[in-house]
């Protein structure tokens, strides 16, 4: 298959190359980029006080632990949670066990037993520049005190995106590996209105019923929902389509 890779350059360019070692002809076109965010230098004290923390993105993990390595800190020895596996996994990697939900939405997160008696835990929560207040709302209601660390920020570059179009119909794109409802957002922002029924009918792999909500909202019709963001999970999604 012809899939469209839009995640940042660096996890972009593992899951091309995981794409194809499994025979698929991924285009990539990274539509967003993060960069460090301007909170970190708040992170060492944060974590000090913090008796939980909470991942919402692979972003999250990866630029706190780089800023704590270039400034000779270490993470606590305290409870960790992430939204998704890929959180989880990134959280793995540099040797955390945190908890995470089959369910990779806020959603599954505040159901898991884990946070149901918060009442007067210190809860820091790593996210980029907004975002979703959902998980922090929620655990403040059950009693907890929720802080924010912005670890990174996102920036959209300028693309043209009648010529992208155009580029992808020309290089037979037949499938769309998007990983966010922001990542789904900036797409359908680009593609101009009169290429909209193309780039609906083409298949869209997502990473949660949630994103899978948005994007039939917007007027896909083929979509797949995979065992969230990784790009394992993106493959395995797009190797059971491809079977079938």
């Amino acid at each position: 298959m012809t899939p469209l890779v839009v995640r940042p350059a660096a996890q972009a360019a593992e899951l091309v190359q995981l794409l194809r070692q499994h025979g698929h002809a991924p285009l990539c076109c990274p539509l967003l980029e993060t960069v460090a965010g301007s909170e970190l230098p708040l992170l060492p004290d944060l974590l000090r006080s913090a008796d939980v923390v909470i991942a919402v993105s692979i972003h999250a993990v990866h630029f706190a632990h780089d800023f704590l390595l270039q400034t000779g800190q270490t993470w606590p020895h305290i409870e960790y949670f992430a939204v998704g596996q890929a959180s989880a996994d990134a959280f793995a990697a540099i040797g955390i066990t945190a908890i995470c939900p089959d369910d990779p939405r806020s959603e599954g997160l505040l159901a898991l037993p884990a946070l149901q008696q918060v009442a007067g835990k210190r809860v820091l929560i790593l996210r980029g520049n907004g975002g979703r207040d959902l998980i922090a709302s929620t655990l403040a209601s059950r009693g907890a005190l929720v802080h924010y660390c912005a670890a990174y920020e996102r920036h959209y570059p300028e693309l043209d995106g009648d010529r992208l179009t155009h580029h992808w119909q020309a290089a037979g794109l037949d499938s769309l590996l998007i990983t966010s409802g922001e990542l789904l957002q900036r797409l359908l922002e680009l593609v101009p209105d009169h290429q909209r029924p193309w780039l609906f009918d083409r298949l869209l792999v997502v990473p949660s019923p949630r994103v899978a909500e948005m994007a039939s909202a917007a007027g896909f019709i083929h979509i797949t929902i995979a065992q969230g963001a990784s790009n394992q999970a993106l493959t395995a999604a797009l190797e059971l389509r491809k079977m079938e």
